[in-house]
């Protein structure tokens, strides 16, 4: 009998990093195949798979005051045909959607779907 065991390594091909001040909670790759977003609690950014030093944020709902935080980013990602669109989720459970074509910055969100009240039935 023998044994033909395979072991398997990761190595770190390229390193994005000094963008994100809290942990990372999602990453989308775009439809264009140049481009990938990251997104932390309080922002989301978008990089180019080639260029490692430099993002671009799309979305930064952090308040001047932190004691003012009334809701977290849960998720991000990007249409997975229409490159210049994203969707986020936050933490009050309101889904936005962004267009990038409509301004660098994406803090003024395209559409915005939340959850109805209490016993309103969800999305």
């Amino acid at each position: 009998v023998t044994s033909t065991e395979i072991l398997l390594a990761a190595r770190c091909k390229k390193v994005y990093a000094n963008a994100h001040t809290y942990h990372i909670n999602s990453i989308s790759v775009n439809s264009d195949g140049e481009t990938f977003l990251s997104a932390d609690d309080l922002r989301i950014n978008m990089w180019n798979l080639e260029i490692a030093e430099q993002s671009f944020n799309l979305v930064d709902i952090k308040p001047s005051n932190m004691e003012d935080l009334t809701e977290v980013i849960t998720s991000a990602e990007f249409h997975p045909t229409h490159c210049h669109t994203l969707a986020y989720s936050s933490s009050k459970g309101c889904i936005r959607l962004a267009d990038m074509r409509a301004a660098a910055l994406c803090d003024q969100h395209a559409k915005v779907r939340a959850r109805r009240g209490r016993g309103g039935g969800g999305l």
